[in-house]
């Protein structure tokens, strides 16, 4: 069983841009994939139904992902006072039983986090503490659009002391140029600083519109290490 737990550092990080093109890219080399998000914010009402924009995302890169929700908000960001709002209150143990019914059923699930960790599921209880209950591996997303690098690398530099199984950070619409640093330099200056994995640097795109699910799987395999971010070999692209 392939699976990782996907969350960003901050929010607008672009977690559900970099889960879909996985998703799609894992689903085009031959492995039954599944993306399950425990709560879709900003879920919108369309023909008498409540719909999940993320899972509506995954389903267009490739309508072969099974997609699956526990909680639906229309806010677009989760708070104990959105839960009170929405008279929806999320429980722990509804998510372990459907991530774990989820799991058994496919080769590969990647798990939609949230905007970042602190994002409450519980009273006292939020999705850090969920990732490490659930015992998955988790990578981080950090957009270079809205985080500078200091605060990527003050942010590794603490996280590294939680218990969680960090297997690395996707750094998200990074800039051709800097003058702050150099471009070509961040996956060293990451690793050499903090000791946590580069899996991937993903180009900032003039525009997302328009671009198809076989543009962004593109991306994927030219950008990331889909062999270390999943933690397998995979054949199809040794050949």
């Amino acid at each position: 069983m392939l699976e990782v737990f996907i969350t960003g550092i901050k929010p607008d990080s672009g977690v559900t841009f970099i889960t879909g093109g996985l998703a799609a890219t894992m689903q085009s080399l031959g492995y039954s994939t599944a993306v399950y998000l425990p709560a879709q914010t900003g879920a919108q009402l369309k023909d008498g139904y409540i719909q999940a924009p993320d899972l509506l995302f995954a389903k267009f890169m490739d309508k072969n992902i099974m997609t699956f929700c526990s909680y639906l908000y229309k806010n677009e960001r989760l708070s104990l006072k959105v839960f009170e709002e929405e008279k929806l209150f999320m429980d722990r143990n509804i998510i372990f039983q459907d991530y774990m019914s989820v799991a058994q059923k496919y080769e590969c699930l990647l798990v939609n986090g949230h905007s970042n960790m602190e994002t409450p599921i519980e009273k006292n209880f939020n999705e850090e503490e969920l990732i490490y209950a659930m015992n998955i591996p988790l990578i981080l997303v950090a957009s270079l659009a809205n985080t500078t690098l200091e605060e990527i690398l003050d942010y590794l530099n603490v996280i590294q002391s939680r218990a969680l199984q960090l297997r690395g950070i996707i750094i998200n619409e990074c800039p051709f140029r800097s003058l702050d640093y150099d471009v070509r330099e961040i996956q060293k200056i990451i690793e050499k600083r903090t000791g946590v994995s580069v899996l991937g640097i993903i180009p900032k795109l003039s525009s997302l519109h328009g671009m198809k699910p076989e543009d962004w799987i593109e991306y994927i395999l030219g950008c990331t290490d889909i062999e270390a971010i999943f933690n397998i070999k995979i054949a199809k692209l040794s050949s």
